[in-house]
């Protein structure tokens, strides 16, 4: 898969865990919330993680 494409991957997967996170706080559920916030940290550090090589690598977005 090319670089680009994981990366949009990772952020709309970033993007929905964020929205999840926020439905399963507001019904209470506070092992579910945990849960998914592990999750929304683990695709936020691999999208950091991907920025940093891509700048190690003299690329950029723009």
């Amino acid at each position: 898969m090319k670089p680009s494409k994981n990366l949009d991957n990772l952020k709309f997967v970033q993007a929905m865990l964020r929205e999840i996170r926020q439905t399963v706080q507001a019904d209470g559920e506070s092992l579910l919330t945990y849960l998914v916030d592990m999750a929304y940290l683990e695709a936020s550090d691999r999208i950091r993680s991907s920025w940093a090589l891509q700048g190690e690598n003299g690329k950029s977005d723009a």
